[in-house]
């Protein structure tokens, strides 16, 4: 059976790491040392990546205009003003020109990559020169000028910070010097997440560790939280090391990883060692290997169980990310799914190592205070065993189907159980109200929770997104306050301009004719009239300057001219025309003048004069594009166009990942409601966590409009929660996969608990609410947790990683607090048996109203022989009960909760009841449970005293009873033969001492 499928693998898997568990914790530790070795390395190799993607509009252009003109620089440049904002031309500005110059031959840089004021001016070529500084009209009173400098592809990261040093030590001290470019915004990148991983977020880690000991309570375990984040981290950037010699991976990936680390790591020990220390304080005495090595069992069968199901699903959810077409998003999902992979393995093999190589260590559970609680324990029990004794000699075990005794009451009230969780013992708790409350008001709670939907869907209708560059980049980064200068001095047209490409078409005229120049011409202003953008934009190309006219015949002339017809041209227009033209030609075409090649196409620049990366300019590309192929149709084909450079690649790639979304978000939808339809087998259970995933969805990102797109929390004045406007582009994309796996992952876990009690006989509202205050305070600390990891994020200094963690953090507080805590409950209580539908569960059991004890035992007779003693046992004089769980009972107990869990109950007898019989029959044909592990259908035989005189017992068979519970209902017990005995309340035999009369 499955069952017995599932607890043979744990048994298993824990026999393994019990014989291999130094191995496996020294396996662990060389790889976390290689992590710290290999993991700045990992760091270094990631950079900003915004090619265009080859299914995108613009990759053809960009593709042809790379191999016709063999781009292999990066561009930096060098913004110069000066101190009190005077002007900038002087002698200060050209000896900067000249160092910079300098500098460029002793590192070996070709000659004319250096451009500036001062390099054309000097060459004497004025009108080139002007549109190096901010005023070109009136050069003079330009009070800031730009240097740039071509960079070699494969050297410009070096090259880039050698620049940066010599400017430092040598600029003069007259001027201020700001430099911006690739290189630059890498380096920024890097440096911010080197800050995160060294600054932010070690600093997290011990605000994360207080919901994990609140839950917990124990400062050693805690130390096997630590070890399983430091052995996660460390193989994480281990293998995406190796990863990212082979594949782009994104700056802030790194960040993104450390987050998910410390936030699964503690999360699925949380589960897990939360299961074991419960499995270990029922038996307070058990600290030996084999008491811990059951413990670890049953926890890896139930807390293992959904540590897999939901890391999985998490884990899926990021890799799904790689299915975009675009670097940025694919590579930060293959790191982040790889990442959480790794802490599902961590936690469900080194966790159990270091239990199983420390036992007494690790089973001594309690914070420093073992000793206090034991006491406590043995008191409990010895008082729990007198009120049980109590209402047995007022027969109360034999009430009626949903009846209660009186004294039966009295053991209620004193033991303070909940009314709606009567037979496991619990005591009231919040949890127990809110669930209670929820579900006695569930169309109000429902019809609050709509009537909050409503605004924040308005909100998520307005929404609009940013795909401005300096928002990937940390906010107080040289580079990017650079950017921000050369922006605010020259506009983002200036620093990225727009190709226009033009080539001769089918049959069309040779670059080089008057002809080709007209048309050209002609369709370049007419695609910007067509825009509207023509009184707005910058044009210069071999044809075109400023907006004037080129004359064919003067190009053509400028580029065969000999010496003589240069000087005669020269006297003729006052400037050095042959030297200008054959620049402009050699920079816009693809011909070689030396070589003797002639031109095959040619391009023009279009600097905007509004935001390229704005909505503007989103919507100009669009309009330009069309406009291009308009004008082209109504040129007969004659020139081809296409637009490149700018922004273009980033709208591309942005319009192409938005493109998928709505693919990735049915997608997604839909690989949760398989799951979940499958684990549970119901089409009610997915289409409810659909819903109302989809709800915390909303609230969410309607939360976030509010915050940056409406700047409800400006008031602050905190950078990471102020206005900007917009919602980054990558924010709602890489947020909802992460959003969704979180709701399911907490889902899952309630519903597990919520249908381990339903087929253990609860019903349908006591399930709900005994499974909410089972999973409720666990569910809240895991979101904390979750929600400090990713709020982490939100002291990094970039603005795309600042809404990310807004998103992230505000989606599973409102999860964990709210939907899964309240709404959930309020929704499946509304729909009682129709949350299964349409699978069958069995009839619900009556109450029984007694703590989970064993049975009472008489006492040795004394030397003379006399009757047994009839006091209950339990009492003060006779100390507390004790526990001897053997092996085979704590089996039987562990199969009889996955036999109920796991096995199909829509095979019901004559009278609607579960087959329980089946169930053991199954088990006790199974080998795991040959040894004596098996249910116990019938009534167990008499307790042998400890004089060895069997007591009389009565029993209410199996049969009867209904089937057996879950382990939060009661344990099976053991006598110190090793027979074992369900607990009470299960439904299961009920065994009582009697005297020699009965």
């Amino acid at each position: 059976s499955t069952s017995a499928r599932i607890m043979g693998v744990a048994r298993a898997a824990v026999g393994c790491m019990q014989s291999t568990r130094y191995v496996v914790i020294l396996a662990w530790l060389v790889v976390t040392v290689l992590g710290a070795v290999y993991g700045p390395r990992f760091t270094q190799n990631t950079f900003i990546d915004f090619s265009v993607p080859e299914a995108s509009e613009g990759y053809e252009a960009a593709e042809e205009f790379a191999e016709l003109f063999q781009v292999d620089d990066t561009p930096v440049t060098a913004l110069v003003t000066m101190p009190d904002g005077g002007p900038v031309l002087g002698e200060d500005l050209r000896a900067l020109t000249k160092l910079i110059v300098s500098w460029s031959a002793e590192v070996g840089i070709e000659e004319g990559k250096v451009s500036g004021y001062y390099t054309f001016l000097d060459a004497g070529l004025p009108e080139l020169a002007a549109p190096f500084v901010n005023n070109p009209g009136h050069p003079n009173i330009s009070n800031a000028s730009l240097v740039l400098v071509a960079l070699p592809v494969n050297a410009s990261a070096n090259l880039s910070q050698m620049l940066l040093s010599t400017l430092h030590e040598s600029a003069p001290a007259s001027l201020e010097v700001a430099v911006a470019g690739e290189p630059y915004f890498l380096q920024a990148a890097l440096d911010g997440v080197t800050h995160d991983i060294e600054q932010v977020h070690p600093k997290v880690v011990p605000f994360a560790v207080i919901p994990f000991l609140y839950i917990v309570r124990s400062w050693r375990l805690c130390l096997v939280t630590l070890a399983c984040i430091a052995a996660t981290a460390g193989a994480s950037f281990f293998v995406m090391y190796f990863v990212s010699n082979s594949v782009a991976v994104a700056n802030f990936a790194p960040s993104m990883m450390l987050s998910a680390v410390i936030a699964t790591s503690i999360d699925y020990s949380l589960f897990l060692l939360s299961r074991f220390r419960e499995e270990v304080q029922s038996t307070p005495s058990s600290s030996g290997p084999a008491d811990v090595a059951r413990a670890l069992t049953t926890c890896l069968v139930f807390a293992g169980h959904t540590v897999l199901t939901s890391g999985t699903t998490l884990a899926i959810c990021f890799f799904g990310l790689m299915f975009f077409p675009v670097g940025l998003i694919s590579s930060l999902g293959l790191a982040t799914g790889i990442t959480i992979s790794i802490s599902i393995v961590v936690n469900l093999t080194l966790l159990p190592s270091l239990i199983l190589a420390f036992p007494r260590f690790f089973s001594s559970t309690g914070c420093g205070c073992s000793r206090a609680a034991a006491a406590q324990r043995e008191r409990e029990l010895t008082r729990a065993a007198e009120l049980r004794n109590a209402a047995q000699a007022e027969g109360d075990f034999g009430a009626p189907r949903g009846g209660e005794g009186p004294r039966a009451a009295l053991v209620r009230k004193e033991a303070g159980q909940s009314t709606l969780l009567p037979r496991g013992g619990r005591r009231r708790t919040c949890w127990a109200l809110v669930s209670g409350l929820s579900m006695r008001c569930g169309w109000v709670v429902v019809a609050v929770f709509l009537g909050a939907m409503v605004p924040c869907a308005v909100e998520v209708g307005s929404i609009q997104t940013s795909m401005r560059q300096e928002e990937m980049m940390p906010r107080d980064a040289d580079a990017s306050l650079a950017y921000a200068a050369l922006v605010d001095a020259f506009g983002s047209g200036t620093l990225f301009p727009f190709r226009v490409l033009l080539k001769p078409g089918d049959g069309g005229p040779p670059v080089e004719s008057a002809d080709f120049f007209d048309k050209s011409r002609t369709l370049v202003r007419r695609a910007l009239n067509l825009t509207g953008a023509a009184g707005h934009v910058n044009v210069t190309g071999v044809m075109l300057a400023d907006a004037q006219d080129l004359p064919f015949d003067l190009v053509h002339r400028a580029l065969h001219a000999g010496e003589a017809e240069c000087a005669i041209l020269t006297r003729l227009f006052k400037r050095p025309v042959c030297e200008e033209v054959r620049l402009a030609w050699e920079r816009f075409t693809d011909a070689d003048l030396a070589a003797g090649r002639n031109a095959s196409a040619t391009y023009v620049t279009v600097a905007l004069g509004f935001d390229a990366f704005g909505p503007a300019g989103t919507r100009w590309i669009s309009d330009m594009r069309a406009a291009l192929a308009q004008a082209q149709a109504e040129g007969g084909g004659a020139v081809a166009a296409g637009l490149s450079g700018g922004s273009t690649a980033m709208v591309d790639s942005v319009r192409l990942v938005y493109s998928y979304f709505p693919l990735m978000v049915g997608a997604t939808l839909g690989v949760v409601f398989t799951l979940l339809g499958l684990a549970f087998r119901s089409v009610v259970v997915p289409v409810r966590a659909v819903l109302t995933i989809s709800l915390s969805l909303v609230m969410t990102v309607g939360c976030a409009w509010l915050v940056y797109g409406r700047g409800a929390l400006d008031s602050l004045g905190w950078p990471p929660l102020g206005k900007s406007g917009a919602l980054v582009w990558s924010s709602p994309v890489l947020s909802f996969p992460i959003m969704v796996g979180l709701g399911l992952d907490y889902d899952i876990f309630l519903l597990g608990r919520v249908l381990e009690y339903r087929l253990a006989g609860y019903t349908d509202r006591e399930s709900v609410a005994s499974g909410v205050e089972h999973s409720g305070p666990l569910i809240s600390a895991a979101g904390v947790i979750m929600a400090i990891a990713f709020g982490a994020l939100l002291f990094s200094s970039s603005t795309s990683l600042n809404e990310l963690a807004f998103l992230l953090t505000v989606s599973v507080l409102v999860d964990t607090f709210l939907v899964r805590t309240v709404l959930v409950p309020s929704v499946m209580g509304l729909l009682g048996a129709k949350n299964w539908w349409p699978r069958k569960m069995p009839p619900p059991t009556p109450p029984v109203d007694l703590l989970p004890l064993p049975p009472p035992t008489a006492r040795p007779p004394d030397a003379a022989g006399s009757a047994v003693d009839s006091s209950p046992a339990g009492s003060p004089a006779d100390g507390p009960p004790e526990y001897d769980e053997s092996a085979a009972a704590v089996d039987a107990n562990v199969a009889s909760v996955f036999a109920a869990r796991f096995t199909d109950h829509g095979d019901l007898g004559e009278d609607n009841e579960p087959q329980v019989a089946d169930n053991a029959q199954v088990l006790d044909e199974d080998p795991a449970f040959a040894d004596g592990g098996a249910l116990d259908t019938e009534a167990p035989p008499a307790l042998p005293s400890s004089g060895g005189e069997a007591a009389g017992t009565r029993a209410v068979s199996a049969a009867e009873s209904g089937p057996s519970l879950s382990p939060s209902r009661g344990k099976p017990t053991s006598d110190a033969n090793g027979i074992a005995h369900p607990a009470a309340g299960s439904g299961g035999a009920v065994s009582a001492a009697a005297d020699g009369d009965e």
